[in-house]
């Protein structure tokens, strides 16, 4: 049903009230009146067109209520919204991408939101059983999983998508409204939190269906398979339960809907009593006035008033074109849609690019202006350098000469200098090669190394600023006097550190002595222990070969009474029955043999794996050991020449410091020296105090070390002891074992005395047996001789038969056929009927001639099912196939049942019932099938009446081609002007059609010679055609009616020639039935032809330009007729108002008569059609 002008104008107007860009929540009349519009139009196809006309990619506002309308059209609308919305799904992706670049918070979240109404119509496109609205009712859970398990697995995963994409959404809304500071009761925060309604009534009815079908799973799948899923569920559950408690928290949800409560815990699915127990979430909203849609079906099923023929007909060709022109508006309006988003993203492109330039130049220019100021800043102080350049030279002479002054005092200091840092630099590196050594040390030697060269960094400094720090040398003397003598107190406090330092390594060396001889002693004693483990170890392993060699002697022993035991089993069944028992001990005997063989090889290498430790942890000892003595000497080495060389620097600084003092009272300038000195000496003295520190850290460490390594030598030492009383524990077990071998021994040694004797015995009995066995075989193998060439004779009989039928391969699947075998099968089963009974009589004597009866009657039965069935599929009537297929079923479970008596001697008397009840069911089998012959008859010439229909098409072909070219002759030999036109063009074309017919006939011949070549095998195609009868008839239809549209189109190019305009829509309707009719001819040929076909493809390109020359002779008709009726228009300007309304009233009776004839006519071409496909007219 479509949508009046003013329904449509309506559904317009509400559309984009309900798409403003004010930033308030839609309003539910708008809503209401859009989903009305849905179910008006039957579908959503009205709401796109209108929809896609709005400002989506425009306006942030409209793209956001665009999202919440569609949402709720797909969940309220008409049930086809969904299916007619999966087109649109791009745009949706394209509008989210589009306005996800923006950070305003209405960006992200359009994007989440459209990402959600895709996979919302993807949910519904996979399962079309289920609602926009996601309520379901009882049983339809089962409908749509259809007992598969598989189908419950991946709805569930579909659901866990669904479901997330709505976690995702409400998860930017909440985000968007923190982040700007929006209140949910102004209309921006409406507006966003509006779409969270929809997304409560589909996650509550979502979660509802995911626990069902969890359940459903848990029930038929391991639970291990299920552990993804389960995972999945808990984390949905406990997003949801917080997304149902901040909407249930906002007031503008309070009176809009009530939102569901969850449980405190998810369900367990482990468990199928939770789901008893299990309440389904409830969400409901206030009550909408009904829709007036249910009005109008109503209205619509009230009988309606009689409207004449002519106002529908009117109707119905005024809303066709209306339909037209809107279809022809909208693809203009999608290609300009088109045009103007290209245009706009490359406008965006460009400006983007024009932004980034002049983002670079204005970079560029205030780079430029800044360093402009800078050459103008450098240019004034040049010009100020450049006044005050004469003074500035004078105070630079004067300085040089105190330079140079102080500079020969300098020097000296500066070789003093120069030796301690020589000195210093040797320290290090002898530093650093102990740092290799120590692992710990080698951060302080850094350090140390770092400190040194910032010293030398800071006397190169020193040295540059010497010409400013004469003046302040000269008013500080009094300070560096008190300086010297904090220095001197600094270096007897560090004296004293270092003396208290050495102190208490030495107490730390002592203990660590005392300890490692403590460990020494509790080693020599542990190897004491290891040397008497050792010696019980190898009386154990002497212990073990002794037992191993009584082990391998009572194993060959137990081998040579094997083998006498199995040729005793191969000759006596009953032996074999008595000994088992004692076969079955002595393989136990064994077991436990080779268990304690096991476990004294496990014994051995543990022994030796003890061995191979302790070897190492005195080798590991050892070199700590020697790590530790090279450690403390070179450590005490370089202490003490570290003591040597701080006493030799105190004793040089305070030299220096007294020749500084007397020089400070003579000259100036040896003041400032002093004081140059003195702040090397500080620096010296608080580098010295750093080495001091980095020392006691130093010792600090080694001690930590020792420490650590001692603990893990006494963990070493426990884990030593504990091996060792696990190895006693071990010898007492293998004692306690070896006895437990012996005694077993001796059992065995006693068993087999006991085995010997019986042996013996049971050899006498073997023996004795063996020549009965003899006789009889004797006796068996000669009658089974006889048997033997009994069933070789019948099967070289039943062998050269097949091979004779093979050389009638047209015979088999004929009812002919199926008599023949029948009437054979009828005498061999009476003879088989009396030789059984014969041997009932001869006390199963004479099995010979049975054998050679069943066997022959084996083969004619199964050659008759066998026949029977392809007779029952090739048969023409289904029905009577069907019933002829069940009686054969039958007759096979005759045959089954018959075999089964013979099988068995207890229901031998019942063999003669079952091979009569046989006959009886074959007597009916063969009067059907001989009846089913006698209906299929008619199929034996088909092959011959396809040939000559198809040789009747090619002619009636040709011979239409040939008129039309007559007809053209004499059009341009009679006609002229306008006519002659029309007449050439229509006969042109019908020409060019009968041309492209002519060349998919012969596609098609070529095919069907292909198909037949293909499909007969070693049959002629005669025998082909016969088989495939039903297709052969359709190709003979399709052949007659291309051969009769040939002729039509014919007569109707005739008519139109003759006859002018009136006569164009039979050309039209000629050239549209051999169209259909080829078609048919296409259709036929294709059902049977194979996939990778060349000829198949020649078909089908030879198909496509029949289509288009048919399109080309209507065009052409069409074309013509207007053209003929623009020639012959009447001459309005003679005639007189009266005339001219007469003439008007006339047409308008002539336009009622037509179209009442076109209805009538239509009547009847839809019962003709209908009388037709039920009783198909033969010629």
């Amino acid at each position: 049903m479509s949508l009046t002008d003013k329904e449509y104008y309506n559904l317009t107007i509400s559309i984009s009230k309900a798409l403003s860009n004010v930033e308030m929540p839609i309003k539910v009349k708008h809503v209401r009146a859009a989903i009305i519009g849905t179910f008006h139009s039957n579908g959503a196809h009205a709401f796109w067109a209108i929809a896609i006309r709005q400002p989506i990619q425009d306006n942030r506002i409209v793209a956001w209520k665009f999202c919440h309308l569609l949402h709720k059209i797909l969940r309220e609308g008409h049930p086809l919204c969904c299916q007619h919305s999966m087109r649109h799904r791009a745009m949706l992706l394209e509008a989210g991408k589009l306005w996800g670049h923006l950070n305003d918070g209405y960006g992200i979240c359009i994007k989440h939101y459209t990402k959600l109404l895709v996979t919302k119509l993807e949910f519904h496109d996979r399962n079309p059983r289920v609602p926009g609205s996601l309520s379901l009712r009882q049983g339809d859970l089962e409908k749509i999983g259809e007992g598969d398990i598989n189908i419950y697995f991946q709805l569930a995963v579909e659901i866990f998508d669904y479901l997330d994409d709505i976690i995702a959404l409400q998860g930017t809304i909440f985000n968007s409204i923190t982040t700007f500071c929006v209140s949910s009761m102004t209309s921006a925060g409406q507006c966003r939190l509006a779409p969270l309604i929809p997304c409560i009534q589909d996650s509550n009815p979502l979660y509802d269906m995911l626990v069902r079908v969890m359940f459903k799973l848990h029930a038929n799948l391991p639970s291990d398979l299920l552990t993804g899923h389960r995972q999945r569920f808990n984390t949905l559950f406990h997003q949801l339960k917080s997304f149902y408690g901040q909407s249930r928290n906002l007031q503008y949800f309070v009176n809009l809907i009530t939102v569901p409560k969850l449980p405190e815990a998810p369900p367990n699915f482990q468990q199928q009593s939770d789901l008893g127990n299990y309440q389904t979430p409830v969400v409901a909203t206030p009550p909408i006035p009904e829709l007036p849609h249910a009005n109008n079906h109503h209205q619509v099923a009230a009988p309606a008033p009689v409207v004449p023929v002519a106002q529908v007909m009117e109707l119905e060709r005024l809303i066709q074109e209306r339909d037209n022109i809107i279809r022809h508006l909208q693809m203009e309006t999608q290609g300009l849609s088109n045009q103007l988003k290209a245009a706009t993203s490359e406008q965006r492109d460009v400006q983007r690019r024009l932004e980034d330039q002049i983002a670079t130049l204005n970079a560029q220019l205030t780079h430029s202006q800044g360093e402009l100021t800078n050459l103008r800043f450098q240019k004034e102080e040049l010009e100020l350098r450049a006044q005050t350049a004469p003074t500035l030279e004078q105070r630079a002479q004067a300085e040089e000469e105190r330079a140079k002054a102080s500079e020969e005092k300098f020097q000296k200091l500066k070789t003093m200098y120069t030796q301690i840092r020589d000195e210093h630099v040797n320290l290090l590196r002898q530093h650093g090669e102990i740092s290799k050594q120590l692992a710990s040390s080698t951060k302080i030697a850094a350090e140390a190394s770092k400190a040194k060269e910032e010293l030398q960094c800071q006397l190169e400094e020193l040295e540059q600023k010497q010409a400013l720090v004469q003046n302040a040398l000269q008013q500080s003397s009094n300070d560096a006097r008190q300086e010297q003598e904090a220095i001197g107190e600094q270096l007897q406090i560090m004296t004293q550190k270092c003396e208290s330092l050495q102190s208490r390594y030495d107490e730390m060396e002592a203990s660590r002595q005392a300890e490692i001889a403590e460990l020494r002693i509790n080693l020599e004693r542990l190897e004491g222990e290891l040397h008497t483990f050792q010696q019980e170890r190898e009386a154990l392993s002497n212990e073990k070969g002794t037992l191993e060699e009584r082990l391998a002697e009572i194993q060959s022993e137990k081998q040579e009474l094997d083998l006498k035991y199995q040729e005793c089993m191969a000759k006596m069944h009953e032996l074999e029955l008595k000994t088992d028992h004692y076969a079955k001990e002595e393989m136990s005997l064994q077991q436990s043999v080779n268990e304690n063989s096991l476990k004294a090889q496990e014994l051995s290498d543990q022994i030796e794996q003890l061995r191979t430790e302790n070897d190492t942890l005195k080798q590991q000892y050892n070199e700590l050991e020697a790590a530790k003595a090279l450690q403390a000497e070179e450590f005490q080495r370089t202490h003490q020449e570290e003591l040597l060389r701080f006493d030799s620097l105190q004793t040089e600084m305070n030299d220096k410091l007294a020749t500084i003092a007397s020089e400070k009272d003579t000259i100036a300038g040896e003041k400032e020296q002093t004081w140059e000195q003195l702040l090397m000496l500080q620096t010296e003295s608080t580098q010295k105090q750093a080495d001091f520190e980095s020392l006691e850290k130093d010792l600090k460490s080694v001690l930590e070390q020792k420490d650590h390594e001692l603990e893990e030598l006494n963990a070493k030492y426990r884990e030593l002891e504990e091996k060792y009383q696990s190895l006693d524990a071990n010898m007492e077990r293998l004692l306690s074992e070896k006895e437990t071998i012996e005694s077993d021994l001796q059992d065995l040694l006693h068993q087999q005395e006991q085995t010997e004797h019986k042996l013996q015995a049971a050899l006498l009995k073997v023996e004795a047996l063996e020549t009965a066995l003899i006789d009889s075989k004797i006796s068996g193998e000669t009658a089974l001789r006889t048997l033997l060439e009994a069933c070789i004779k019948s099967s070289e009989k039943l062998t050269l038969r097949a091979i004779g039928e093979n050389e009638m391969p047209g015979a088999g699947g004929t009812p002919t056929y199926f008599l023949m075998i029948a009437e054979e099968l009828q005498e061999v089963l009476t003879k088989l009927k009396m030789v059984h009974e014969n041997y009932l009589k001869d006390n199963s004597t004479n099995v010979e001639s049975l054998a050679r009866k069943v066997i022959i009657g084996a083969h004619l039965l199964a050659s008759a099912h066998v026949q029977g069935m392809t007779v029952c599929n090739r048969s023409a009537n289904i029905e009577s196939g069907e019933r002829k297929y069940s009686q054969l079923k039958k007759l096979g479970q005759s045959i089954t049942t018959l075999f089964h008596s013979l099988q068995k001697t207890s229901e031998s008397g019942t063999v003669s019932d079952r091979i009569t009840d046989l006959k009886t069911k074959l007597e009916e089998v063969t009067t059907m099938i001989v009846d089913l012959g006698k209906q299929t008859d008619g199929t034996e010439n088909l092959g011959d009446m396809v040939e000559s229909e198809l040789t009747t098409m090619d002619k009636a072909i040709e011979e239409a081609a040939s008129r039309i070219q007559e007809m053209l002759s004499k059009s341009r030999a009679s006609d002229s002007g306008i006519k002659l036109e029309v007449n050439e063009k229509i006969l042109d074309a019908c020409t060019s059609l009968m041309q492209a017919i002519r060349v998919l006939v012969q596609k098609s011949r070529l095919l069907q010679s292909e198909i037949v070549a293909l499909g007969k095998g070693t049959a002629s195609a005669k025998e082909f055609y016969k088989r495939n009868h039903q297709w052969t008839e359709g190709l003979i239809s399709a052949a007659k009616s291309v051969a009769q549209g040939a002729n039509f189109l014919v007569t109707a190019a005739n008519k139109t020639v003759v006859g002018g305009a009136k006569h164009q829509l039979d050309l039209v309707v000629a050239a549209q039935e051999i169209a259909a009719c080829t078609a048919q001819l296409v259709v036929a040929s294709r059902v049977k032809a194979p996939r990778s076909s060349t000829n198949l493809t020649a078909l089908g390109t030879a198909s496509k330009n029949v289509t288009q020359a048919t399109g080309i002779v209507v065009a052409t008709a069409k074309d013509c007729s207007q053209r003929l009726e623009d020639s012959q228009d009447l001459d309005l300007g003679t005639l007189t108002v009266h005339q001219a309304k007469t003439k008007e009233m006339e047409i308008q009776v002539k336009v009622l008569e037509l179209e009442q004839a076109l209805q009538m006519e239509r009547m009847r071409l839809a019962s003709f059609r209908k009388k037709n496909y039920q009783q198909p007219v033969e010629e």
